[in-house]
């Protein structure tokens, strides 16, 4: 049992006899991320490497949907063992604040490879499609999961999901203008509210809660084989929730090669996908704030959120 944490061998010693028969030993570790979680790369002496994923420090602020990441990718890599894929990390361990008083950790697979954000002006328009027929597969194969309930998988575990896609996206929603409240960011939440309780009547027509990872398709979070350039993993899964399959962020803008692989959508996909990308320019906004992260970047997400605004105004519903 860890009753700590701290960023020493002999911790990732103690992780390491947690999971594996006293002759495997620690050979080496080195940190991957700590601008939020503290992400940590651990190589072994029977060939497997490993991710540990810690919880950030109390001091570093948490949107309300980072605060159960661990728990919720631990939930999403269980639900995903079965499929096999290779672009899938094996999930090892995770021990909640229960069992380690000071931290939650998730223990996972490494994958090697390298984020798509660092290749993309190294591939060719016949690479790039490439990569999102793969990701059109991938996100298919992801998305015939299936739950009774929408909302986090945590709620849906314990039994408190939602029953319409509607009351769980609304909550999803109104939980980062929370977080962007709470942070005295200038956005408007008048509008934003109108709007989504006016047209959030279309949301009704998805009917089967599906796994989706909300981030999937950032490129900072697509690894590739640098001597094939074809996917080989994904990065987090702590924002997966039952619902929607479109309001995975890859459907943005999405390729055609994407939907070629993935699949056509309803006709009434358009008022869906405005409402999605509200949101997604929303938690950006927020997440920018709560990161200290580049101004020249909000600026441009507050141009695309007005237009946005701006269209859903104008947007009736078919019925």
């Amino acid at each position: 049992m860890l009753m700590g944490f701290s960023a020493s061998d002999n911790c990732f010693r103690n992780v390491v006899q947690l999971l594996f028969p006293p002759t495997v030993y620690l050979r080496s570790t080195r940190i991957l991320s700590s601008r939020v979680y503290r992400v940590y790369h651990l190589n072994l002496s029977n060939g497997h490497q490993l991710v540990l994923r810690a919880s950030p420090p109390p001091a570093i602020p948490l949107l309300r949907r980072e605060r159960a990441s661990l728990e919720t990718e631990m939930r999403a890599l269980t639900i995903l063992a079965p499929i096999n894929s290779p672009c899938i990390p094996r999930l090892y361990r995770h021990i909640s604040r229960d069992a380690s008083p000071s931290v939650s950790l998730l223990v996972r697979q490494y994958i090697d490879g390298i984020p798509l954000a660092e290749m993309q002006d190294q591939l060719s328009a016949k690479d790039l499609n490439d990569v999102d027929r793969q990701l059109g597969s991938l996100i298919k194969a992801v998305g015939q999961q299936v739950s009774t309930a929408f909302g986090p998988l945590s709620k849906v575990a314990a039994g408190t999901g939602h029953r319409h896609w509607r009351e769980a996206f609304v909550t999803l929603f109104e939980e980062v203008l929370r977080d962007a409240e709470d942070m005295f960011i200038h956005l408007p939440y008048h509008q934003i509210r109108r709007e989504v309780s006016r047209l959030s009547a279309v949301l009704d027509e998805v009917t089967t809660p599906r796994l989706v990872v909300m981030n999937l398709g950032r490129p900072s979070e697509v690894l590739l084989d640098p001597s094939t350039r074809q996917l080989c993993g994904l990065l987090d899964f702590g924002s997966a929730l039952w619902g929607d399959i479109m309001l995975a962020e890859i459907f943005e803008s999405p390729s055609d090669a994407l939907l070629a692989e993935f699949g056509s959508f309803p006709q009434s996909r358009s008022i869906r996908s405005l409402l999605y990308s509200c949101y997604r320019h929303v938690y950006k906004i927020t997440e920018l704030y709560y990161r200290n992260s580049n101004n020249a970047i909000e600026m441009e997400v507050r141009r695309r959120l007005t237009d946005l605004l701006q269209t859903l105004t104008m947007t009736e519903l078919p019925y």
